[in-house]
């Protein structure tokens, strides 16, 4: 038997709320998607009965939300920055936070200016694209150990248009001798191997290799920003993001590096998110 709307939302949001701090907008997102039609129908036409195909199809989504998979998983994309971006359990859910090293990012590069822009673990390539789509006179490189993200970050690059380079590369290995950018960008693992938060909520069904990097949690960080002067122009910017506890490790770091400027901003929740640096030389 099937049912109307309003009735099977209820039931999923009640289904859901253990293991989803959203759970209205999860059944929401997931019943819009089965029946490919915006949220707004929904709302419009609540005593609308599903088919059983629907139905059905609804009611296996609400499983694989508990097991728990991410909603993004689920429905296969994810907006950021205001553009829809294809998304698999290959990389890293999008979070809303990473907006703000794109908003730093643009924030210094001046429209038309042909930067030349590295993404470090690029994931699903959504730093990479959005920088590209917002600074098309910029050339953008992204780079990723999972040659799953590359291939990832490639499908969005090509729905929307952005001519970025992509390819698989662990750090900096991948590089020639010699090659400069004028910004380095990344959004590294930066959780500690073993904290519980790694248990919480979706995380389980996230890639391991996109959220811890080690023991302490700043092996990544450590090494990114190590080598980023090897590969920045004298005078150029190095952008990371971190844990809101490991600011004042990053700064250190960023300076011990021969960073100048080095300053940490604050995420929507007021949170240290990002530190941004400049390279002494220029």
């Amino acid at each position: 038997m099937s049912e109307k709307i309003e009735a099977a939302l209820r039931w999923a949001a009640g289904q859901i709320a253990d293991c989803s701090e959203s759970a209205r907008l999860d059944a929401e997102l997931l019943l819009a998607h089965c029946l490919d039609k915006p949220r707004s129908y929904l709302y419009s036409w609540p005593e609308e009965t599903l088919d059983e195909a629907c139905w059905q199809r609804f009611q296996q989504l609400v499983d694989e939300r508990l097991r728990p998979t991410p909603v993004a998983y689920l429905l296969g994309r994810r907006e950021f920055f205001s553009l829809d971006y294809a998304i698999n359990p290959a990389a890293l859910v999008p979070r809303p936070e990473t907006e703000l090293l794109v908003e730093l990012a643009l924030e210094r590069i001046p429209e038309g200016a042909a930067w030349r822009v590295l993404d470090l673990g690029t994931g699903s390539g959504i730093i990479a694209v959005t920088v590209a789509s917002r600074r098309p006179d910029c050339r953008v490189s992204a780079c990723d150990l999972d040659s799953r993200c590359v291939a990832l970050a490639r499908e969005n690059a090509l729905r929307h248009g952005a001519e970025i380079e992509v390819f698989e590369s662990d750090w900096y290995r991948g590089f020639a001798c010699g090659t400069r950018f004028d910004l380095i960008l990344s959004n590294p693992p930066y959780i500690a191997a073993g904290h519980p938060f790694l248990a919480a909520g979706d995380l389980p069904a996230e890639p391991e290799l996109a959220l811890t990097p080690g023991p302490t949690g700043l092996e990544a960080l450590r090494a990114i920003i190590a080598g980023a002067p090897e590969y920045l122009e004298p005078g150029g910017w190095l952008m990371v993001e971190h844990g809101y506890d490991q600011q004042a490790a990053v700064g250190e770091l960023m300076s011990a590096a021969g960073f100048i400027e080095v300053r940490c901003e604050y995420d929507f929740n007021d949170l240290p998110r990002a530190s941004v640096g400049r390279l002494a030389g220029r």
